[in-house]
């Protein structure tokens, strides 16, 4: 369960975030589809963890980004947060109760995958930290990832049928990095369909335009 803060409420919800972060970015992106007034702040994850912030470590419950203050929550990781806001807004998901369970599985699915392996094929190219091997590893499932969002997306316009919700959000967010690396290009025509349908959303904005703005944390 989510940490109550009634010392922390905030008039506007306010999110933590990293601008090389797609973790941050799904959660920033979903807020702009929704329309929903918003703070950032940006947390510089170069800092060692124990001199980041106070502000920050105070909510940070994993010190990681993002953390969404909201309603008196200080709610942590992006799929978690992302169900949140769908619920909050009643937007962004499929009607049913079936149709739910299939959004929530796309979650899970995201964090296991796309949100493991593309953000280490980006991380890898970034900072220039993994083994050749590895990176070849995180590569070849990436492209598996991939085939199967093409398998799914052939006969649909969004994962979960004709309209968008936040699953489609998670498996998007970490695509922009990568093409702004040149990875994994040219995508699998149904999958770049898709890409091109989210891009489109009203609200829509790319990772460079949401941080633009953004306001670093301070203590």
């Amino acid at each position: 369960m989510p940490t109550m803060l009634p010392t922390l409420r905030t008039d506007t919800p306010l999110l933590y975030v990293a601008p090389l972060s797609g973790y941050a970015y799904k959660v920033a992106l979903a807020l702009r589809l929704l329309g929903m007034p918003h703070a950032l702040r940006t947390v510089d994850l170069s800092v060692p963890r124990a001199q980041r912030p106070q502000a920050f470590r105070t909510v940070a419950r994993f010190d990681e980004v993002p953390v969404l203050l909201i309603d008196g929550l200080a709610l942590c990781q992006s799929n978690a947060i992302l169900e949140y806001l769908a619920r909050r807004q009643s937007a962004l998901h499929e009607g049913d109760e079936s149709q739910r369970l299939k959004v929530r599985e796309w979650l899970a699915w995201e964090g296991e995958q796309i949100g493991l392996n593309l953000a280490h094929a980006c991380s890898a190219r970034q900072f220039g930290r993994h083994p050749s091997a590895v990176v070849e590893w995180y590569d070849a499932r990436v492209a598996a990832n991939l085939a199967r969002l093409a398998q799914v997306l052939e006969d649909r316009p969004f994962l979960v049928g004709e309209l968008p919700t936040v699953a489609d959000v998670a498996c998007y967010a970490w695509l922009p990095y990568a093409r702004a690396q040149g990875l994994f290009e040219p995508l699998p025509p149904a999958v770049a369909a898709w890409v091109a349908r989210i891009a489109a959303l009203p609200g829509y904005s790319d990772p460079e335009t949401i941080f633009a703005g953004a306001a670093p944390c301070a203590d």
